[in-house]
């Protein structure tokens, strides 16, 4: 049985995000411009990792990009990292390699999203 697939941004979690930062949108912001701005380079540590084997540093780019990706509302993305995770606490690194094309793209179009739906909003 496959899992729902969840929104790739929740405005929820974003607007809980915003109420713990004292109601501050304009820190909220510049905190989801960050992520934005840092995507890359996670992505970039996590596929190097895996590719070089590294379970411990893949593991921690994973455990990094997860809680960050939960943190700015990026549902769809958090849960592709999960799955990734599962198969590095496995020791399956054929998976976790499988899975970062489709990681790599949910997580542009998740920044996309970002910037489309909360930053650039007024």
């Amino acid at each position: 049985m496959s899992r729902p697939c969840p929104p790739l941004v929740s405005l929820a979690q974003l607007h809980e995000l915003e109420d713990s930062l004292g109601g501050e949108t304009a820190l909220c912001k510049g905190f989801v411009n960050n992520y934005v701005a840092m995507w890359s380079g996670r992505f970039q540590r996590l596929a190097s990792a895996v590719t070089a084997e590294d379970l411990e540093d893949a593991m921690d780019a994973a455990l990094s990009l997860c809680t960050s990706s939960h943190m700015v509302g990026a549902q769809r993305l958090e849960q592709c990292t999960q799955d990734l995770i599962k198969n590095l606490r496995s020791g399956c690194l054929g998976g976790a390699t499988a899975a970062l094309p489709s990681l790599g793209r949910c997580g542009q179009r998740t920044v996309d999203a970002l910037l489309e739906r909360y930053v650039r909003r007024a």
